[in-house]
Parts: C-alpha cells; sequence; structure tokens
C-alpha cells in the first residue's frame, strides 16, 4: 500500500488533527502498563528498560504493546554506550594496517545508533520537537456527561 502510515487515533487525538470521518472506530485501544522488561535484557538494561517503561506510563505514552519497542530502544542505547566507549578510547580517526588513516569504525555504529534511538525516542515523544505536536486533552473535555448527569445540582 503506497503513502503514509496512518497515525493511531490516539496520537491524532493528542495532536488536535482528528476528524471524525477518517476515524478508525474499531482501533485497539491498549491499557497504559508498565511491561515486564524482555527476557533477553541483561540486569542493567532491564533496570534502564523498568525506569523508562515507569516514566513513559505516568505519562499515559507506556502499554503492554510498547514493550518490544522499548526493548529494542535498550538495545540499541547499550550498543551505543560501547561504540561511544570504543570512540574515547581510540579516537575519531584511527590507522589501518597500512598505515592509511580512516574514521573509526564504532564512530559509524555510534552515528547509526543515534539515529535509530532519535526514531524509537521520537516515537514515545522523548524529544522537545515531538512533545511540541502533542496536545493534551483539556480538563472540560475530559469530563463524563453521564458524572454531570448524576451531579447535577450539587455545590461541589
Amino acid at each position: 500500500m503506497a503513502g503514509r502510515k496512518p497515525l493511531p487515533t490516539q496520537l491524532k487525538l493528542v495532536k488536535g488533527t482528528a476528524r471524525p470521518h477518517r476515524m478508525n472506530p474499531a482501533e485497539p485501544q491498549p491499557v497504559v502498563a508498565v511491561p515486564d522488561p524482555p527476557e533477553h535484557l541483561d540486569a542493567e538494561d532491564r533496570a534502564v528498560f523498568a525506569t523508562m517503561a515507569q516514566m513513559l506510563a505516568r505519562h499515559g505514552v507506556m502499554t503492554e504493546l510498547d514493550a518490544a519497542a522499548l526493548g529494542r530502544y535498550v538495545v540499541i542505547r547499550r550498543r551505543w554506550l560501547e561504540a561511544e566507549a570504543e570512540v574515547k578510547r581510540r579516537g575519531p580517526v584511527v590507522k589501518t594496517s597500512n598505515d592509511n588513516i580512516i574514521q573509526n569504525p564504532f564512530l559509524a555504529v555510534a552515528n547509526k545508533c543515534l539515529a535509530q534511538m532519535g526514531q524509537i525516542e521520537s516515537e514515545f515523544g522523548l524529544t522537545p520537537s515531538s512533545r511540541s505536536r502533542i496536545r493534551t486533552a483539556s480538563p472540560a473535555a475530559t469530563r463524563d456527561p453521564f458524572e454531570d448527569f448524576l451531579n447535577r445540582g450539587s455545590t461541589a
């Protein structure tokens, strides 16, 4: 299928671009939750996963369905940290066996990881520009009409 991939309804609502005729009434609505870390993560990566999952859930972004995406982010983050350590140790340029000077291959790995991390961060709203496109609902928009009906006439 050609064209842009469709945005989820919740993201359209948050961004303020939702139009009733373009919304999917049967779209799944996953519940905000803090999922368990994937089994393949080591102890340190599991701690990073848990911390980030809790933070994202507090902001209403994390669901059980997002565990794999956050797991990928944590793996790429680890790879980036390891590549950066090698760049610091060897420098941004290295000599080959033929005495040619080339860019440190770990610098290319680090740059690739940074790009991948940026894409995932944008999906979760972890960058200033991705957050600037999100609008939270006003308190009046989140009121339950049935609750208002039940409380009619009360002074509270």
